[in-house]
């Protein structure tokens, strides 16, 4: 699956081009996000933002589950994003066993 750029504010809401917005994305995962910068975290029914790879840690928000192949939601934007860009969607789960399968995955914190 090829990576794209993702624009983390979309231009339609005043996003810009510039670096500090733009973050490398999954095909997938843009397109499941297109536009939106909100989603719903599933245990509280709570509007959050979605992640900002750009200002947020990742590790404060998501966790490994399952040896790697799946991603968990640990606060309410973590859980509502996992579910808006299904993050844990057939192909990548697979795609994720494989790279454990070669020693690439899950990535080690710096």
């Amino acid at each position: 699956m090829p990576l794209v750029l993702d624009h983390v504010t979309p231009r339609s809401e005043g996003g810009t081009d510039d670096p500090k917005n733009l973050c490398a994305a999954c095909y997938r995962c843009n397109e499941f996000k297109g536009s939106k910068t909100h989603c719903v975290d599933p245990a509280s029914g709570e509007i959050v933002p979605v992640f900002n790879p750009r200002t947020q840690s990742w590790a404060e928000h998501f966790a490994w589950m399952n040896g790697g192949t799946h991603i968990v939601g640990l606060t309410p934007m973590g859980r509502g994003t996992v579910i808006l860009l299904h993050l844990n969607n057939e192909y990548v789960v697979e795609a994720r066993r494989h790279w454990i399968g070669q020693g690439l995955h899950p990535p080690r914190e710096p």
